[in-house]
């Protein structure tokens, strides 16, 4: 029996909208002998089932609502809810975790200084986890690992050392040799530049060093960016399978920009060289959808799929 636990996000967002919806559509019911299912911070969800008065009561037989501090700012609500869940996963009370939308915003408003929940989980686990996306469709299975994250366009360029390189792919390698047991991915590097620099004549980079180092490597290219991201997207619309396992992306807009917009917002956000398995929707809190009963609750749901499955 797998152990998961689930927080809300922001609790003015639209993740507990959402996970409410699901839990009136008895989602979690098709996941009986298999999973177990904690929600930390349920009080709130917008569903009648919640107690309110009780700090912690069954829903039903695979899930279990636990209550926390509503009397805290949302972001602090939020940060608290986080930590207090990545905690628990670290005491092996819990193989995966599963994490709602927040807003940075409120975080540094509340004087926390996180750029987002992968840098909480890498400071709490003093690890350098990865972030990939993941959308499947039929017999697509389309796998993004980003290089860069949260930093100006401007500093990519520096960031991509052979040695962050070598790092992501090491840990790519093992996260796809481990969970879906590939003996030899094949990953797909895309270039940097338009055209992956066009042998030195728009960008530098691809020539003077990414060439060798994807080489080094074991990678696939460098590609020109807009045709390795079209005819990857291309497979996925379609439910083909992929050319290659996973790719790289070198910053963040480059690849998601494209995921976000092909997949409509279904792909799932997967934190790689964790002891435990974390996933979240790749969506915001939309604070103004909140309400309206417009939000889609499928990217939540496939998180939650996922999360089950890779745990």
């Amino acid at each position: 029996m797998k152990n998961i636990i689930i927080t809300c996000g922001d609790p003015a967002g639209i993740g507990p909208e959402i996970l409410s919806r699901l839990i009136e559509k008895n989602f979690f019911t098709t996941f009986l002998g298999s999973a177990q299912f904690s929600i930390l911070g349920a009080n709130c969800l917008t569903t009648s089932s919640v107690n309110s008065s009780s700090p912690q009561h069954k829903l039903s037989e695979n899930v279990t609502f636990v209550n926390f501090d509503s009397s805290a700012s949302s972001g602090a609500f939020s940060f608290k809810v986080l930590k207090e869940a990545i905690t628990q996963c670290l005491k092996g009370n819990f193989d995966g975790l599963v994490t709602g939308p927040i807003s940075k915003a409120k975080w540094a408003q509340d004087g926390f200084k996180f750029d987002g929940q992968t840098e909480l989980l890498s400071a709490m686990t003093d690890l350098q986890p990865e972030m990939l996306f993941s959308a499947i469709n039929g017999a697509c299975a389309w796998r993004v690992l980003l290089l860069t994250r949260h930093i100006p366009i401007r500093q990519v360029p520096e960031a991509l050392t052979f040695l962050r390189l070598k790092q992501a792919v090491h840990t790519l390698k093992n996260f796809l040799q481990d969970k879906y047991k590939i003996a030899n991915p094949k990953i797909a590097l895309a270039g940097l530049n338009p055209h992956a620099g066009e042998d030195g004549e728009i960008g530098l980079e691809e020539k003077l060093f990414w060439n060798d180092w994807a080489n080094e490597l074991g990678l696939y290219g460098p590609f020109s960016p807009d045709d390795i991201w079209y005819k990857s997207a291309t497979a996925y619309l379609k439910g083909l399978p992929q050319e290659y396992n996973a790719y790289l992306a070198p910053y963040h807009d480059q690849a998601l920009a494209l995921i976000k917009t092909v997949s409509n917002f279904r792909a799932v956000n997967v934190s790689i060289g964790l002891p435990f398995v974390r996933t979240s929707p790749d969506h915001g809190t939309a604070f103004k959808l909140v309400g309206t009963g417009q939000a889609d609750i499928r990217p939540f749901g496939e998180a939650i799929k996922l999360c089950v499955e890779l745990s």
